[in-house]
């Protein structure tokens, strides 16, 4: 009930209730401040206390009024805006907040002070965390008194300023949106943190709380939290673009490059002129070697960016991978403009002259200035391993593995360090350990790569059906790269199933890339049933690819058991030049070159 004091008790009293009469269709809202205004704004005449009089039901029932509760603060807010319309804004995606503004436009009742305010806070909201999603709609100006909005601009400014006494969703979520505003964590991260939790116990299907805990997570350095929070964001709308992206990115940092990748392709193609989405496909396809996914991005990135040094680079070893030297070459020498003593140009640009120029002191002059630049970086000391392991050269005095240790010092689980290490171990047929080495590589890094090491070592330490049950199950894959074919061949051949490779042979011949083809004449060489078939297979082996190191060996070996040493140390000499590091081959080449001096 509503207590009234001065003047005449039944006179006052009849007047008041008149005027609730009059006003109980209106808004509650409407309402209070009239009530307020009559009870501020009457003359009160009486210098000398009354008697207090209270109004009771009787009296309203003569009066024909009603009793009215006064409705909270909190009510109020949330009376202002339309139930659906709130629900929209509450879940707060662009596909969300689009549909808040569509049910405020079809709203028969016109431009309300509720639908102002639904207006201005849907196009704060979308600016605030959306910015690459265009505000279609004419934004009115909310009425002074409108709820949320002075929470959202505070949150713009880079300040938390939680409204007190209030607990509704909006209330809670919208002062929280500091941490999509402003990098870091400031002192106000408690707040934010209680805001969100308390948010979350009222249970919306939001994408804000999770999205805004998982910024919250990612800045206190607690990614896979962090992981967890983006994804359930992105799962719960796929319109929410920012949790997709924080949520990639981290997918990269865990090596996932695919999953990366793929979200960055669907997101780079929502937004084609936002180069950190092009980026996130770029490094991933980068990561994962595969440079025709990598490249488009990259091409994108430079042509808006044509000065980014990083990009620039990745594309000059996208153009090296590929073997096309002389675009790497002027994509090197315009970089040289800004920077010489890079890490990634002295690698790259040693490998182009090393493979293009087949300059190898010049190129070891590089790669010692990366060490000398670069003492313990892990990249600089395995590429001087790998080119130590491909040309049988020492770099600073220390060789292929000398390097490859440096790296497990630093870290034992290094993969590419492991990777290196078990290769050396299978071209120099140190079974025992080149197994043991394959074994630990394909049980903590599972990849194409990896368990071909598997598979080779097990071969080489015969262990041939563990051999072909590795190389079979990497050839079951749609569309088998030349590498494992070859291997699969290999163990069939060795396995003594011929007529399983004769299948493979025929099944695959009619559309052999001529790399391909090398590869399998050389294996139809290994199943020809007598030296003429063998000869005329070799040849056309080389004929298809006249680098085949397999082939040009086997044609060594044909010429020196028919003692005709002059044809067999020409074949020798070029796999020596494709395998410089290879100890047997170097060996077998001076005992050749031995035996001719001697005749």
């Amino acid at each position: 009930m509503i207590a009234l004091r001065g003047g005449s008790a039944r006179s006052r009293s009849s007047r008041r209730v008149g005027a609730v009469s009059r006003v109980a269709c209106l808004a509650p809202l409407a309402l209070l401040i009239l009530v307020i205004s009559l009870s501020s704004c009457e003359s009160i005449p009486a210098p000398v206390p009354e008697p207090e009089v209270t109004v009771t039901d009787a009296a309203l029932a003569s009066g024909s009024g009603t009793a009215l509760a006064v409705p909270t603060k909190d009510e109020l807010k949330r009376n202002a805006l339309d139930a659906r319309v709130l629900r929209d804004l509450e879940r707060g995606s662009p596909a969300s907040i689009r549909a808040a503004v569509e049910a405020v436009n079809a709203d028969a009742r016109g431009m309300t002070d509720q639908n102002r305010v639904a207006l201005a806070l849907a196009a704060e909201m979308m600016r605030v965390l959306y910015p690459l999603e265009p505000v279609t709609w004419p934004v009115p100006s909310p009425p002074e008194s409108a709820p949320y909005i002075g929470a959202i601009r505070s949150a713009q400014l880079g300040l938390f300023a939680p409204e007190s006494g209030t607990a509704d969703f909006l209330s809670l979520v919208l002062p929280a949106l500091v941490v999509a505003v402003k990098p870091g964590l400031g002192d106000y991260s408690d707040g934010v943190t209680r805001n969100l939790e308390k948010a979350a116990a009222i249970g919306r299907d939001s994408v804000l709380v999770p999205y805004l805990q998982g910024l919250v997570a990612l800045r206190s350095g607690r990614a896979e939290a962090a992981a967890t929070l983006f994804r359930k964001a992105a799962d719960l709308d796929a319109s929410a673009y920012p949790a997709q992206y924080e949520y990639g990115r981290l997918l990269l940092a865990r090596g996932d490059g695919e999953g990366a990748y793929k979200l960055a392709v669907s997101l780079a193609s929502r937004y084609p002129t936002h180069l950190p989405f092009a980026e996130l496909a770029a490094d991933s396809a980068f990561g994962l070697g595969d440079w025709d996914r990598a490249d488009p991005h990259v091409s994108r990135i430079l042509k808006e960016a044509p000065n980014n040094a990083r990009f620039l680079l990745m594309r000059a070893r996208i153009q090296v991978e590929r073997k096309e030297y002389l675009k790497a070459n002027a994509l090197l020498d315009a970089y040289a403009t800004v920077n010489k003593t890079d890490k990634t140009y002295l690698l790259l640009r040693s490998r182009v002259i090393r493979e293009w120029n087949r300059n190898l002191s010049s190129a070891l002059v590089l790669l010692q200035e990366a060490q000398r630049l670069y003492p313990d970086d892990s990249e600089v000391l395995l590429v001087s391993a790998e080119v130590c392991f491909q040309t049988g050269q020492r770099i600073n005095q220390l060789s292929g593995r000398d390097f490859v240790n440096l790296a497990l010092q630093k870290n034992p689980s290094n993969r590419q360090a492991l990777i290196l290490l078990t290769r050396d171990l299978v071209a120099s047929r140190e079974w025992a350990p080149a197994l043991a080495r394959a074994e630990q590589l394909a049980s903590s890094y599972p990849s194409e790569e990896t368990r071909a090491l598997l598979a080779r070592a097990a071969l080489g330490s015969g262990q041939t059906a563990r051999a072909v049950s590795v190389a079979r199950s990497l050839y079951a894959v749609p569309s088998p790269s030349d590498e494992v074919v070859a291997l699969y061949l290999e163990a069939l051949v060795v396995s003594g199933d011929r007529e399983g490779a004769r299948a493979l042979l025929s099944s695959r011949m009619a559309t052999a890339t001529s790399s391909l083809k090398g590869v399998l004449y050389y294996y139809e060489s290994r199943l020809a049933e007598d030296d003429d078939a063998r000869l005329s297979a070799l040849r056309s082996s080389l004929l298809a690819d006249p680098r085949n190191r397999d082939a040009l060996y086997a044609m060594y070996e044909w010429y020196y058991r028919r003692s005709d040493y002059r044809k067999a140390q020409y074949y020798l000499k070029q796999v020596v030049a494709l395998d410089p590091g290879n100890r047997a081959y170097a060996k077998l080449q001076t005992e050749l070159d031995e035996l001719l001096a001697r005749q």
